[in-house]
C-alpha cells in the first residue's frame, strides 16, 4: 500500500479508468462487438494521460517541495532526495502500463474472437 501512496492522488484516477477499462475488455473478451473498439481505445487513452500527467504532477511536487525543505538535504544529501522522490514520481505510469497490459491482452483476445 506504501507504494501505491507514494503517487498519491492520481493513482486513484488511474485505478478508476483502469477498473472501468478491464472491466469493459473483459466483457469484450467474453462478447466481442465491433462497436466497443472505440470506447475501448478512449479508455486506454484515458489510463495512459493520467499515468502521465500523474507521473508529471508528482515531479512537479518534488521540484517544489525539495527546495523548500533544506534541512532535508542539509547534510549533502540532496542527490537521494531528489532520486527518492523521481522514484516516487514514477508509479503512476508504472500502475497505468500495468493496467493498459490487462486491458490490452482483454481486448487482443476479443478482437481474436471476433475475426473468428
Amino acid at each position: 500500500m506504501s507504494w501505491f501512496m507514494m503517487g498519491g492522488f492520481p493513482m486513484f484516477v488511474i485505478v478508476i479508468f483502469g477498473l472501468l477499462g478491464v472491466v469493459n475488455a473483459a466483457r469484450f473478451a467474453w462478447a466481442p462487438s465491433p462497436g466497443r473498439v472505440g470506447y475501448l481505445v478512449a479508455l486506454g487513452v484515458a489510463v495512459v494521460a493520467a499515468g502521465v500527467g500523474g507521473m508529471a504532477i508528482d515531479l512537479v511536487t518534488v521540484s517544489v517541495k525539495v527546495p523548500a525543505h533544506p534541512e532535508w538535504y542539509a547534510d549533502g544529501s540532496l542527490a537521494l532526495v531528489v532520486l527518492t522522490g523521481v522514484g516516487e514520481s514514477l508509479t503512476p505510469i508504472v500502475l497505468a502500463t500495468g493496467v493498459i497490459v490487462a486491458q490490452s491482452l482483454l481486448v487482443a483476445l476479443g478482437l481474436r474472437r471476433l475475426a473468428a
